[in-house]
């Protein structure tokens, strides 16, 4: 059993990732902390093996002939972490001397529902894998084609599959994939960081079934996406944060990983592995499904997250906060980003209504965002296509038009009448709306102002604007709010509402007079 032993005050959260790996992080950490447990590694038998110093991050590995111990010490928000592992195979990576006979790519290949996947071609013809997506044989068959196409004559080779996080949409096309095309393909490793099966402590979603699924748990797919692993005969990797890894042409750093989030957040998005790859002359950063909340990515790598292409982490659902994912798109400013859902969601239902990945299309300098309407190859360096940016603002305009309008006036009602108050809402997103009525009079005085109604996310609700069901005093301080003024008897009045996303407001006898 490794123990670590305590530096001066300083409190040490110590958790087990699963059987090889187990983290310990303490917060307030200074140098002089980083340069203790330096010591204690040497004097314990381990020599160190890789050490990098940069402007916010260091880090340090160490290795006995077994074991690997990894240190990583984030100076601008004075965090340590420190992971042991035992019998490690990060020291004896196999570093292949790179053909470069073909030209690098990413191939973001198309899928029944929303999930992950992704083939990036080396230069020497081999191939890196991340995720896969659920357990549909066409996504199976899609990818099996996609690096056949890629291939040629012979085997495809994949000299790594990544796996992000243990979510059905990310992982459970391995199974079928190995299933059926396991004798025509050649697998050299695989990386990973997965919590135990059965980790209900740290991960109680593990046992989480999707109802549309047959045996979707994690619970019950980790030991066979394992079983598969291990019939492969194929080197496993667990990512830890700091590690680099070189795979032909393609440096990958790992940014993030359980290593970060599992004294934080029983989120399993936020385990996901976060990966920063240099390939064909540009930086590609894969965000998985990650928190950039947290993990911190933003205050830990500031700078240094710039990317010439991004990989919209959770889909671009959001995930965690949205400020978080805000600054960290303004820190990685990507010219060209892959979002791995249709078009549908992307524009209409789902991520043009979440503020960071709004924010992405609209204020990050985007010149090309690629969905996943359609499976999509590109060649290394890539640039923006020329209508890229015109294609994009096409899309979101269109997007948002299908959802409704923002803002619905009506006129023409009466306060002596009570149906009049009665309005139809309907919210076409996936995300909840938020809709403020203000009610106009010919005397201005008696205007009644924030009236909050919130309608969920794809319902539709029939609402008295000045019934039980809406919040009246949703503002601490509100002269004109519903109970200061109190409706007028037998008055002609005018409603108009403002919602925060686009949604259909309707009258059974009024048509609005206005709408935008």
């Amino acid at each position: 059993m490794f123990e670590l032993p305590k530096y001066k005050d300083l409190t040490i959260t110590e958790n087990r990732e699963n059987e090889s790996s187990c983290v310990f992080f303490m917060s307030e950490a200074s140098v002089d902390a980083v340069d203790f447990y330096k010591i204690f590694a040497k004097e314990s038998g381990y020599e160190q093996k890789e050490a990098r110093v940069e402007d916010n991050h260091q880090f340090f590995a160490y290795f006995n002939g077994w074991d690997g111990i990894y240190i990583n010490w984030f100076s601008s928000i004075s965090e340590l972490y420190i992971v042991h592992e035992t019998n490690t195979p990060y020291f004896s990576k196999e570093l292949k001397a790179t053909d470069k006979s073909v030209v690098p790519q990413i191939t973001q290949v198309k899928l029944e529902d929303y999930g992950m996947s992704y083939a990036i071609r080396l230069s020497d013809g081999r191939f890196i894998v991340i995720d896969g997506g659920r357990e549909f044989l066409p996504d199976a068959e899609r990818l099996y084609k996609c690096l056949k196409n890629g291939t040629g004559e012979g085997k495809p080779t994949i000299a790594c599959w990544i796996m992000t996080h243990p979510h059905s949409d990310h992982f459970h096309c391995f199974l079928p994939f190995m299933d059926n095309y396991a004798p025509f393909i050649d697998i050299e490793s695989f990386l990973l960081n997965f919590p135990e099966k059965d980790d209900i402590a740290h991960y109680p979603k593990l046992t989480a079934k999707d109802s549309r699924f047959e045996d979707s748990s994690p619970f019950t797919n980790i030991p066979k996406m394992y079983e598969r692993i291990e019939k492969s005969g194929a080197k496993v990797y667990t990512s830890h944060t700091g590690q680099t890894y070189l795979f032909g042409d393609a440096k990958l750093e790992i940014l993030s990983s359980m290593d970060d989030t599992i004294h934080k957040s029983e989120n399993i998005n936020a385990i996901s592995t976060v990966i920063r790859m240099e390939l064909g002359g540009q930086v590609i950063l894969w965000a998985a499904d990650a928190h950039f909340s947290a993990s911190r990515l933003t205050e830990k790598y500031g700078k240094y997250l710039k990317s010439d292409i991004l990989q919209v982490p959770h889909h671009g659902f959001q995930g965690g906060t949205a400020e978080s994912e805000i600054d960290g798109y303004k820190l990685i400013s990507p010219d060209v980003a892959f979002l791995p859902v249709s078009d549908f969601n992307a524009f209409t239902a789902f991520c043009a209504h979440k503020p960071s990945t709004r924010y992405l299309m609209e204020c990050g300098g985007l010149g090309e965002l690629i969905t996943g309407e359609e499976q999509r190859t590109v060649d290394l360096p890539y640039y923006p296509q020329i209508h890229g940016k015109e294609e994009l603002e096409s899309k979101l305009m269109r997007g948002i038009g299908n959802c409704g309008s923002r803002t619905f006036v009506f006129t023409e009602l009466r306060t002596d009448k009570e149906s009049d108050f009665e309005f139809t809402f309907l919210n076409m997103t996936h995300s909840k709306a938020t809709v403020f009525a203000e009610l106009f009079f010919e005397n201005y005085k008696q205007n009644i102002r924030y009236i909050k109604i919130e309608v969920g996310a794809l319902a539709m609700k029939n609402i008295s604007i000045v019934g039980d069901s809406v919040d009246s005093e949703s503002l601490y301080f509100n002269w004109m709010s519903l109970k200061t003024k109190g409706i007028p008897q037998d008055q002609n009045f005018a409603v108009r509402f403002i919602s925060d996303i686009p949604i259909v407001i309707t009258h059974k006898e009024h048509s609005a007079a206005y709408k935008f």
